[in-house]
């Protein structure tokens, strides 16, 4: 199979039209005729991503996060992201990045991972044939529980080592808003509309976080990793089924580490 054609197949199921106006989704780097010999999916195309994805025998990286997500004005070799840029080229590696149409048609499945099915979109946006699209998802709880229980189960499902969070932990949860991603720009508008006691999401600033304790609102900042790093099997699983019959290995990046660590400063 062709890059272009698998790129045609994964544009019927994710519409780029739908990616938000601020976003950079689709074609990034392409060699369009060239076969495709293996597949490597990842959060971000970065030096080991794309190191090891060319050890591996891929000539395609399919990320979620766009690699050329502003417009470059110049391409200077000691210069990070230039050379990420020529590394990819200069390996005769394509990439594609499938970013917020993909959190759009995906918006239950970080509710669905941590245990809450049956959610609705938090915002809606587009409407396409035979999918629901939105930012994000939002559930009623069938049965009420503590925050401190929320707290336990996020960062245990998600296997974090650590997650930040802001409200009492003995609050009384009925409700739930789930954002993937940088969700904490949200917190506002999410507050406004849909009143959750609860925000589970990522990359939440300290006037997100004041401002949901003003509203009675507990939030869990569960990091911009820790809520996306479940998107690359979902990723995977998406290629695999446009590919049909098609003998094309994915592999699915085991390199990608949270960049955030906690520092414990010793006692003397």
């Amino acid at each position: 199979m062709k890059v272009n054609e698998l790129i045609t197949r994964l544009n019927k199921k994710f519409p780029e039209y739908i990616q938000e106006p601020y976003d950079n989704t689709g074609s990034q780097i392409l060699f369009h005729e060239d076969d495709i010999e293996k597949i490597y999916i990842c959060l971000d195309a970065d030096f080991n991503t794309v190191n090891d994805a060319r050890q591996k025998g891929c000539n395609l990286i399919i990320s979620h996060h766009p690699l050329i997500f502003r417009p470059i004005k110049k391409i200077i070799s000691t210069e990070s992201k230039s050379g990420i840029i020529i590394d990819v080229i200069s390996s005769r590696m394509s990439l594609y990045s499938m970013h917020t149409n993909f959190d759009k048609i995906m918006y239950k499945k970080l509710s669905d991972f941590l245990g809450y099915p049956g959610s609705v979109p938090l915002i809606k946006t587009h409407e396409i044939e035979n999918a629901d699209t939105g930012f994000g998802s939002f559930i009623m709880l069938g049965k009420e529980k503590k925050f401190n229980e929320i707290l336990y189960e996020t960062r245990s499902k998600l296997g974090l080592d650590f997650i930040l969070y802001s409200g009492d932990e003995e609050q009384v949860i009925r409700s739930i808003a789930f954002i993937n991603g940088s969700g904490g720009g949200s917190i506002e508008k999410v507050i406004s509309t849909h009143k959750p006691d609860c925000i589970i999401t990522g990359d939440v600033s300290y006037h997100h976080s004041k401002y949901a304790i003003d509203c009675g609102t507990a939030v869990i900042d569960a990091g911009h990793f820790g809520t996306e790093f479940i998107f690359k099997k979902l990723l995977a699983e998406s290629v695999d089924e446009v590919l049909y019959d098609e003998k094309i290995g994915i592999i699915i990046s085991e390199v990608e580490k949270n960049p955030f660590k906690v520092y414990y400063k010793n006692e003397k």
